[in-house]
């Protein structure tokens, strides 16, 4: 539950009493006593582990403990930032509140809204809550847009003795400067880049519920704004505290982790009660509430079964969604900004529909899905070569290469590299290039009347992890569809289309291979596609670099070949796929 004011906040004055000041707590809980004194000897990934089991969530007080020493540490690691300490929340106090009993302020510029999640606070704690968050925008003014830190200030002042205690440790948060282990994002950019960051790691974990919403024309983008109060605002006291317990020990990773399984819940709602577009935000609200059924203990054990990107990738990664972001007009000095999202109303293809495209689109990174596509290549325009098709691709990335069979199946491929790469390697033979962002997908297996959208697989390198890509045929209704029409037989390639070279260090990582006679996509264990010279055919196998099916029912005849990419001023960085 929250509060919302949207004019005015009424701030009282208030003295805070500190939590137990009279009991002697080591005498009536030696048991905590003991676990604390554990606390205070354990290095930082025993905490970790600690952290993740629950170890002090035994009593309130050995939690308040635990905390103060966690956040302690983390005060030696924000560099050469002075933290604002007790002294200096005292003295803001004294010049925003001064001795009245009730003064009226406005609503601090870094909140998006009024709104103070409760978490069984009184009227006393909200109260403090507010001059807490009012304190942190006079000291930190560059601080523009923070939606997260009132559920933050509102749970560590459960655990803190008083009001300068919670605003000290608070801001020990927001000074944090390890780029690899971030704590709060400060600005409408940085936080936009973060919500761009849990779509693309939504994409490898919980692809149904991404297709349905995209098919629903809701806007991804905004979609995803508030993630983070999918856990601190919509989740209750009880598991917003476990998700701080390890949060606090290691930052946004676990952010990510908790609401990826949360969004995979969600994702099993739709599947069984699927509704019409409009009704499809609602229905993932109610979802959302129905988390809480969950106990608490499954929710984190389900969050750490997750294959997560390392922190140095997943920086990467939010640094590459950032760029982009600026390339779309967004500064770091902006409070808020409206990011135009593509237009999908007037796209005009021979291969796929405007509503497939906004599919398909949805399944490529954040970073390039923000920008409009671009077709460079069809087979309905120009001549029907391979030579043809690398000349007008060459020189953009990533580009998206989609068929249509004359059998009205569609499938395709996310290119993410350059085709220009082809002609860099020194060998004589077909040699692979690409990164683990390469990925396969079919949309249509089955007559328009009938068409379903489902991403055949993604790439199980990408960020250097084994997620899971395979995924049952399954149409926006969540009837099964009976895959065994794709189990049937195919004619091997000629034996005079040689099988590409690779080094043991490609092994695993066989994702484009190309010249004048054949396109390659995929190699381990068979190629998930390949295409012929004159663009009039091709094959699909089952290709263990995907871990994909085949894409189309084995061999192909094409109808339409068309290659798309994305219109922005500038190449935008690649994630890498290996180190």
């Amino acid at each position: 539950m929250t509060i919302s004011e949207l004019d005015n906040w009424e701030v009282s004055s208030s003295s805070g009493m500190k939590y137990g000041q009279f009991v002697d707590w080591e005498k009536i809980d030696p048991e905590s006593f003991e676990r604390y004194q554990q606390i205070l000897k354990s290095e930082h990934q025993q905490l970790k582990t600690m952290g993740r089991k629950g170890f002090w969530a035994m009593t309130h007080t050995l939690r308040a403990k635990a905390y103060h020493h966690i956040i302690d540490n983390i005060s030696s690691r924000v560099g050469q930032y002075i933290t604002p300490d007790r002294d200096v929340y005292y003295e803001l106090a004294k010049n925003l509140f001064g001795e009245q009993k009730i003064s009226t302020h406005p609503v601090p510029e870094y909140m998006e809204t009024g709104e103070i999640p409760r978490y069984c606070l009184n009227k006393a704690g909200l109260n403090s809550v507010k001059k807490i968050l009012l304190c942190l925008g006079k000291c930190f003014p560059k601080m523009n847009f923070c939606p997260i830190l009132p559920a933050l200030v509102s749970l560590i002042l459960h655990f803190s003795q008083d009001e300068a205690e919670c605003f000290h440790s608070v801001s020990q948060l927001i000074c944090y400067i390890d780029p690899n282990k971030r704590y709060i994002d400060q600005t409408f950019l940085t936080y936009r880049a973060s919500c761009m960051t849990f779509g693309d790691l939504a994409n490898r974990f919980c692809r149904g519920t991404r297709k349905l919403i995209a098919s629903s024309h809701q806007n991804l983008f905004e979609f995803y704004s508030d993630w983070t109060m999918w856990i601190f605002a919509d989740l209750p006291f009880t598991y917003a505290i476990r998700v701080l317990d390890v949060y606090l020990l290691e930052g946004y990773k676990v952010l990510y982790r908790f609401v990826a399984i949360v969004f995979s819940n969600v994702g099993k709602t739709l599947k069984s009660e699927y509704v019409v577009s409009q009704d499809t935000i609602r229905l993932l609200k109610i979802s959302k509430r129905r988390n809480n059924t969950v106990k608490t203990e499954k929710l984190l054990e389900g969050a750490f079964t997750i294959p997560m990107a390392t922190r140095r990738e997943l920086n990467l990664l939010f640094n590459a969604n950032m760029e982009s972001l600026k390339l779309k007009g967004v500064s770091i000095h902006q409070k808020s900004h409206l990011v135009e999202s593509v237009d999908f109303n007037t796209f005009r293809s021979s291969v796929v529909t405007g509503t497939e495209m906004r599919v398909v689109w949805a399944w490529i990174p954040e970073r390039f899905a923000l920008f409009n596509p671009i077709r460079l290549f069809s087979t309905t325009e120009h001549e029907k070569d391979l030579s043809t098709l690398y000349s007008l691709i060459e020189g953009h990335e990533p580009t998206v290469l989609m068929i249509k069979t004359v059998e009205e199946e569609v499938f395709g491929a996310f290119l993410s590299t350059d085709m220009t790469e082809r002609r860099k390697r020194k060998s004589e033979g077909l040699t692979y290039f690409g990164t683990g962002e390469c990925f396969v997908f079919t949309v249509r297996h089955i007559p328009a009347s009938q068409r379903i959208f489902v991403p055949t697989s993604y790439s199980v390198s990408t960020f250097n992890s084994s997620i899971t890509s395979t995924s049952g045929l399954t149409c926006p209704s969540g009837t099964p569809q009976d895959p065994s029409y794709l189990k049937l037989s195919f004619t091997a390639p000629s034996e005079e289309l040689k099988e590409p070279k690779r080094s043991k260090e490609q092994e695993g990582s066989m994702f484009i291979a190309g010249n004048d006679r054949q396109l390659i996509i995929g190699g381990d264990g068979g190629h998930a596609l390949c295409i012929e010279e004159h663009l009039e055919g091709g094959y699909s196998e089952p290709c263990d670099t995907f871990k994909s099916v085949p894409l189309c029912k084995g061999n192909f005849k094409i109808q339409s070949l068309e290659v798309w990419g994305v219109q922005n001023p500038k190449p935008l960085s690649h994630f890498p796929s290996k180190e």
